[in-house]
């Protein structure tokens, strides 16, 4: 699938409210994640380097951020 696509879903599911989609394709999704919110799109990737690193790890740490951030300001 072409990532523009899966993007492009991601960001239709702003008509449900939700804050934040995460996107992946099934080939890379170990490797790196696309999370698509009202303020765009970031990747997420793990350090192939760093022995036993995984992209939830970051994915996880990004969400909480956004998460707490939102808890305190639910207006963003």
């Amino acid at each position: 699938m072409d990532i523009q696509i899966l993007l492009e879903k991601a960001d239709m599911a702003k008509k449900y409210k939700m804050h934040m989609v995460v996107a992946n394709k099934l080939l890379t999704c170990k490797d790196k994640v696309e999370i698509v919110s009202s303020n765009g799109k970031i990747s997420i990737c793990r350090y192939k380097t760093q022995v036993g690193d995984v992209v939830e790890n970051h994915l996880i740490r990004l969400i909480v951020e956004r998460h707490s951030a939102y808890v305190e300001k639910p207006d963003l």
